[in-house]
């Protein structure tokens, strides 16, 4: 029995001839107390060591249960809560089998379903996407050779160009509120532009009232981006300011169904809660802030994906209007 590191840096254990099995860190400390604590169980006969046919052996529901586990201690909580959610989706419909028989035509059905239940193509291809990260992710655990999902290809989305509420448009937003807390997020997300993740999980130690500034740590890219605070959220930020320890009194789940109720009831039906991201981008860029501060502001990595607010600034179409 004896303690190796594979060239990817990876530690393993091999308990005899071609019986191996992977530590899952790359840190020498934690592999070695990982080592003596399998080396003690192993004396005791009471390890079990995976060998290469561990996937006959795993049933999916066993699979999804480790990966949530891992998952929630090393993915920030919006992951793991979408892992969470896509998963128990994904074993109610397709049922519990062994992993080692997943394949694309389950995913395929599972994609058809959830198109007749009426959901929205971009959130069918998160389900895609997520579900392909997982089963990446059973392969590194060396459950299965190679990944059932690798290369699915997500569903064509028409583009539109982005909806967003105009100031006036804000106001009778705001006079349809009667609920102080809803008031409260809905000029968190306006006035900071900052994603339903970034916004459930920021919490007060974040909020620097002395310079007027959020710093949001829980990004989308795992950056950290500072926005200064709206005149009009810093009165309600500072009301509320240490009432618990996250700054969103509603849960990550709640938001975006709160936020359409009302948006509908102020008679923007079309508009949903990641619109209002888009209204604050879309605002900036038409009273002259230039595009390359409006991504650093939205914490978007790649200048491309701010580009899609270039239409509305004022620069941009005096510039195109000049080369005619």
């Amino acid at each position: 029995m004896r303690l190796f590191k594979r060239e990817n840096g990876v530690w393993y254990v091999e308990f005899e001839r071609n019986v191996r099995r992977s530590l899952r860190t790359k840190n020498r400390d934690e592999a070695y107390r990982l080592f003596k604590k399998l080396q003690r169980e192993y004396l005791r006969r009471n390890v079990e060591v995976h060998v290469k046919n561990k996937s006959d052996k795993i049933k999916l529901s066993q699979f999804f249960e480790e990966y949530l586990s891992w998952c929630e201690k090393a993915r920030a909580e919006r992951t793991y809560l979408k892992a969470e959610e896509v998963t128990r989706r994904f074993l109610e419909y397709i049922g519990d089998m062994k992993l080692s028989l997943l394949t694309r035509r389950h995913l395929d059905r599972y994609v058809s379903f959830l198109i007749n239940q009426g959901y929205a193509k971009t959130t069918v291809n998160i389900h895609i996407r997520t579900l392909k990260s997982i089963l990446s992710k059973a392969v590194e655990w060396e459950y299965l050779e190679r990944n059932p999902f690798a290369g699915y290809k997500a569903l064509k989305v028409q583009e539109r160009p982005p909806a967003f509420l105009l100031p006036e448009d804000i106001e009778k937003v705001e006079e349809t509120i009667d609920d102080p807390d809803w008031l409260f997020i809905f000029r968190l997300f306006v006035y900071t532009g900052m994603r339903k993740g970034e916004v459930a999980s920021l919490k007060w130690e974040d909020v620097d009232l002395k310079r007027e500034v959020i710093v949001v740590k829980q990004s989308k890219n795992y950056k950290t981006r500072v926005i200064p605070i709206h005149p009009k959220l810093l009165p309600m930020l500072k009301e509320r300011y240490g009432k618990g320890t996250k700054v969103c009194p509603r849960s990550y789940f709640r938001l975006s169904r709160g936020m359409k109720q009302i948006l509908e009831k102020a008679g923007f039906p079309h508009l949903r809660l990641h619109d209002l991201r888009h209204t604050f981008a879309s605002l900036l860029v038409m009273r002259g802030v230039d595009l390359k501060t409006v991504q650093e502001l939205l914490g978007h990595t790649d200048y491309r994906t701010t580009e899609i607010y270039a239409h509305l600034s004022p620069v941009h179409l005096k510039e195109a209007v000049r080369k005619l």
